[in-house]
């Protein structure tokens, strides 16, 4: 279903670029998956990807690291994020809008994966 155009409320515009995000429910119970994604768009406080995984809902919470980076010793930083959007898009693929709540620290430190 087509969204209707409406007014912008983004405070800051969106990066275009795509980067690479790592997204998990932090539910348990709920649906078990853990992606490695690109984004279609990312803002300071969210992200937009693209996904076939039916397991996302609107209001699900998540465990996102937003950049995720591969490379040996990198750091990267886990947030508590939650879905905000799910558009059907073609193919069996989801567009999933994520909204980047807070970072998760453990013993005063951030999370290092």
């Amino acid at each position: 279903m087509p969204r209707l155009e409406t007014e912008e409320r983004r405070r800051k515009g969106r990066l275009r670029l795509p980067r690479v995000v790592r997204v998990r429910p932090s539910q348990p119970g709920q649906a078990e998956f853990d992606e490695i994604l690109p984004t279609r768009n990312a803002a300071l406080n969210s992200v937009y990807f693209v996904s076939k995984h039916l397991g996302y809902k609107e209001g699900m919470r998540l465990f996102i690291t937003f950049p995720y980076l591969e490379d040996p010793g990198a750091i990267n930083q886990e947030s508590l994020g939650k879905v905000v959007r799910v558009d059907e898009l073609d193919h069996g693929r989801r567009g999933i809008a994520v909204q980047i709540l807070m970072p998760l620290l453990l013993g005063g430190q951030e999370t290092i994966r």
